[in-house]
């Protein structure tokens, strides 16, 4: 982007996209020199270059005694300090949260930082570059400010960026569809919670009635524990029906017919041991 101060001889170059950044270093001066040709200016200032450029950028334009294309040029720094690669690191943090969120994470960062500055916060625990990155998100919040001014309708900015609209309301459409998505994790949510209380409820049932199952499943299997002198003469029947006919268990429909029989046979030995 260049920005003439003077259309005749002085002019800067603000490059403060990433992307330009982490080219080669043979591309990256290859596109500067271009830039400086076609920019017919007596001198020129190259803004926003990163820390890990600037003494790139130094040896080029010591290299050629300070003049590239027959233009006298010199640098300026990039603001915040850091290096293309820990920019990008906090553009993609900051990409990542919705339009909504953009200002608050702005604000922690900030907040955080600056209390791994104070004074009183063990030297040993702050991590590096602290005031550099600082910087970074504080410009960052400025322009997030900057911006919801812009698209005030009451606004009195002289400048403008184009497309103003539009981003917003892109980002808009995208804060719907968060929304609309929210919800149907909600209610995915809502509709586990239910079929999960639905199976502790069976889960309940069957744990009441599992001492019912397994009193029927020991049946001919071992010692009966019925409290009704019916139930230990079915048992007894049962048992001895199964010894007879060489442990083979049979049919409950057979062994009702073999005890009402046996009923009719032992009436008077059985009438004062049985309670119905």
């Amino acid at each position: 982007i260049g920005v003439d101060v003077d259309q005749k001889k002085e002019g800067t170059f603000i490059k403060d996209q990433n992307y330009f950044w982490a080219q080669s270093n043979d591309d990256l001066l290859e596109f500067l020199k271009e830039d400086l040709k076609n920019s017919r200016w007596e001198k020129a200032i190259i803004e926003g270059v990163p820390e890990d450029k600037v003494l790139i950028l130094q040896n080029w334009i010591k290299k050629n005694k300070g003049k590239i294309e027959g233009i006298e040029v010199s640098i300026k720094p990039t603001l915040t300090g850091l290096t293309v690669e820990e920019e990008e690191l906090y553009e993609n943090r900051y990409k990542a949260e919705l339009d909504c969120n953009r200002v608050q994470l702005c604000e922690n960062e900030i907040d955080k930082i600056q209390r791994y500055i104070d004074p009183e916060y063990p030297e040993e625990w702050k991590p590096p570059k602290l005031e550099e990155k600082l910087r970074w998100w504080q410009k960052l919040k400025k322009t997030i400010y900057k911006i919801l001014r812009y698209s005030d309708s009451e606004s009195h900015e002289v400048f403008k960026p184009p497309r103003l609209m539009e981003k917003l309301g892109w980002w808009k459409q995208m804060l719907e569809k968060a929304k609309a998505q929210d919800k149907i994790n909600a209610d995915r949510l809502k509709r586990e919670n239910e079929a999960s209380k639905e199976n502790i409820k069976t889960a309940k049932k069957l744990e009441d009635a599992l001492p019912i199952l397994e009193k029927h499943s020991r049946i001919g299997k071992g010692p009966r524990m019925h409290e009704l002198i019916l139930d230990e003469q079915i048992d007894l029947f049962d048992q001895g029906l199964t010894e007879r006919n060489e442990g083979v268990q049979q049919p409950s429909g057979k062994v009702l017919i073999r005890f009402k029989k046996h009923l009719k046979e032992k009436k008077e030995e059985l009438k004062n041991k049985i309670v119905i």
